[in-house]
């Protein structure tokens, strides 16, 4: 972002703590990143934000949450209260950045995070620890509707900016590592693979009081709930047609039933267009 004169000498005039406020309206990404090229003060006035002000608790989650759990040490009283308002603050924010920050992404948003903080966990244990900051955010099954309510922000940029392999571990992967986490193993199904993961049973998809339908109800865009119905099992070819009882189930307990109508349809066409993708390939 280009530094205009104006701004320059817009936010040099402002009282940092008024900067500040306002920057607290912006979303957490902008605050992490466009406006600090803006100008010094805007950028000292966007860490103050981050550290002190509404997204505090998110950049705490950030700092703190993977490496306490890497440790494998309980976290305290003080931890635990920080984290859980976190997730309160913006569920689906707190997990896009955890899965940023999993990847290691540079929008991650890593310098801003201590360097002796951020190395201080062993990369192999990012999965376990996420599970059991989830665990402690949401401590029971109950919490499934909201879970899938906050994975509708990783679905849209997944869908919006990214493929390649990690549409196979985004969002599946963290559904299965907090249900094995939670002992809810029913609600999983074992697939043999080389990393020997897990996926969500054709069972609990189909099944119309399952908390994923109440979760997607919230989501908005038809193309991401097909997607994300796609990503949570490896469908083969000819359980594909499959998906559209799932769509039909998760869905049948909407209040908006045009919605729900909606959904069903772009369901059948995202089936529809994979099929033939499928058959276009087999006849090269």
């Amino acid at each position: 972002m280009p530094r205009l004169r104006s701004q320059t000498v817009f936010t040099s005039i402002l009282p940092p703590e008024l900067l500040e406020r306002c920057l607290e309206c912006l979303p957490f990404e902008e605050v992490h990143t466009n406006v600090k090229q803006v100008s010094k003060e805007v950028r000292s006035a966007a860490r103050r934000s981050l550290t002190r002000g509404r997204w505090r608790p998110v950049k705490y989650v950030l700092e703190n949450a993977i490496v306490t759990n890497a440790l494998e040490r309980p976290p305290s009283a003080a931890e635990t209260a920080r984290f859980r308002e976190a997730w309160a603050l913006d569920p689906g924010l707190v997990l896009l950045e955890l899965n940023l920050l999993w990847r290691n992404e540079k929008d991650s948003h890593e310098d801003d995070i201590d360097p002796g903080n951020f190395w201080a966990w062993n990369r192999q244990q990012f999965k376990p620890s996420v599970a059991r900051f989830l665990a402690l955010v949401e401590p029971s099954i109950d919490g499934l509707g909201r879970l899938t309510m906050a994975l509708e922000r990783i679905e849209h940029r997944l869908e919006t900016r990214e493929g390649g392999r990690y549409r196979t571990e985004m969002p599946n992967t963290l559904l299965a590592l907090w249900m094995e986490r939670l002992g809810e193993l029913g609600l999983l199904t074992r697939v043999i693979t080389e990393g020997d993961d897990w996926e969500i049973s054709l069972d609990e998809l189909l099944n119309p009081e399952s908390l994923v339908g109440s979760g997607l109800e919230s989501w908005t865009e038809l193309t991401h709930m097909a997607s994300f119905i796609f990503w949570l099992r490896k469908w083969p070819r000819d359980e594909l047609h499959m998906m559209m009882d799932v769509a039909r189930a998760l869905s049948r307990n909407w209040q908006d039933r045009r919605k729900a109508d909606a959904m069903v349809s772009g369901v059948d066409d995202f089936v529809q267009e994979l099929a033939r993708d499928l058959d276009h390939d087999d006849s090269d």
